[in-house]
């Protein structure tokens, strides 16, 4: 537990730079600004970190809130879901900050019009990563099942994003952001036998996909769909190329951007583009050795600064499609938690730009009609003003 306590003070003063009375303040961005014209309509408010979304239809919707609590957007109105699952979060004391647990990606299943499933994440007080689906009457969650459950503790994984691959299978991200050197490496993202580190395929009822990889001294596939992953917070599925996207953070610097494929290994933390928080390396090989045998990723981010560098701490990923807002068409777009604003990717040029978006952007996601909604999380460490913004032309 120390060393949670110490890693959560050290990313929150990376992450709390110019805050003052508790104010979050917005930094300079390390990128040029768009120029890019959209408006911006708050349509909800009252959260801490609002952390996933799940899109009914245009305007209804499922929030989680990483403090434990669902709510339920209705035609303009919010109500609070009763009966959610007892959650752990860890952060710093003194400050009422989180860093890591809580409630976190919510999903409802592609027929949820006929058997009204929604999906949740989450870290439970036992320290394990959970995933539940269960079903809302009355305001209440009801007939809960717990269909995945971490063979080990999970405190540092923040990552479980929810993808749905077709009405079947979905992809499940656990992450692990535990301190590793090049001379003290923790190597949980490398073990089969951890569930952490990774990306998981699961059946619709948590079970196991007969079509998953077999792993090397293994005789039958697992959850396991890929390996060597940090802390995907990002996930995005393609459904016309049936591609997998995840944006994933580095230590300090070295966040990444990957395509995600059946059986590969990612590579953390035996090798990484970003170094440790103190300063030290955090590759145990080279590059050269890391492209014999793991996928190094397609693109990645260090801002640099006289002590080595500065993550910017990717939290979400959408790539836009048949929005009003044509530049944002065909990019791919994140919240930049360290300098707290929404940034727009080219995959094409690898031109990163940031947008007037700010705050910590914890959740992207698109509505039927082509706007985009945004989770914010508070920007002051004392009050629950968190919110939801709808962004549109």
């Amino acid at each position: 537990m120390k060393l949670i306590q110490l890693l959560s003070a050290l990313l929150l003063i990376g992450c709390l730079i110019g805050c003052n009375n508790n104010i979050i303040k917005v930094p300079e961005s390390p990128y040029p600004i768009s120029n890019g014209s959209f408006s911006l309509d708050t349509i909800a408010r009252g959260f801490t970190i609002p952390y996933g979304i799940a899109i009914v239809e245009e305007n209804e919707y499922f929030i989680t809130d990483r403090v434990g609590k669902m709510f339920h957007f209705i035609g303009g109105h919010l109500t609070e879901i009763a009966g959610m699952p007892e959650v752990v979060t860890f952060g710093t004391p003194g400050l009422a900050a989180i860093m890591h647990g809580g409630l976190m990606d919510i999903s409802i299943h592609p027929n949820y019009s006929t058997n009204a499933w929604i999906y949740l994440s989450y870290l439970g007080t036992d320290g394990l990563a959970k995933v539940t689906r269960f079903k809302i009457q009355n305001n209440a969650a009801t007939q809960f099942e717990t269909i995945f459950t971490t063979r080990n503790q999970s405190y540092t994984g923040n990552g479980m994003r929810i993808v749905w691959e077709d009405d079947t299978h979905f992809f499940l991200g656990v992450g692990n952001s535990n301190w590793s050197s090049s001379t003290n490496p923790v190597l949980n993202a490398q073990d089969f036998d951890d569930d952490a580190g990774k990306i998981h395929r699961l059946m619709e009822d948590g079970s196991v996909p007969s079509d998953n990889p077999v792993f090397e001294n293994r005789n039958s596939p697992t959850t396991i769909w890929s390996y060597g992953h940090r802390d995907v917070q990002g996930l995005y599925y393609e459904d016309s190329t049936a591609t997998l996207f995840g944006i994933e953070h580095g230590p300090k610097g070295g966040d990444e951007f990957n395509i995600i494929e059946k059986g590969k290994n990612y590579g953390w933390p035996m090798f990484s583009y970003g170094i440790n928080y103190d300063g030290a390396q955090a590759s145990t090989i080279s590059e050269d050795s890391a492209a014999l045998f793991t996928v190094l990723p397609e693109y990645y981010w260090t801002v640099p600064t006289p002590d080595g560098g500065q993550a910017v701490a990717p939290a979400c990923l959408l790539k836009v499609t048949d929005s009003n807002i044509s530049d944002w068409n065909d990019h791919f777009i994140f919240g930049s938690l360290a300098f707290r604003r929404l940034m727009k990717y080219n995959r094409e040029t690898d031109e990163t730009v940031g947008l007037n978006i700010e705050g910590r952007v914890r959740t992207i996601k698109q509505l039927p009609s082509g706007d985009i909604l945004a989770l914010i999380e508070r920007n002051d460490l004392t009050k629950s003003n968190g919110m939801i913004v709808r962004i549109s032309k």
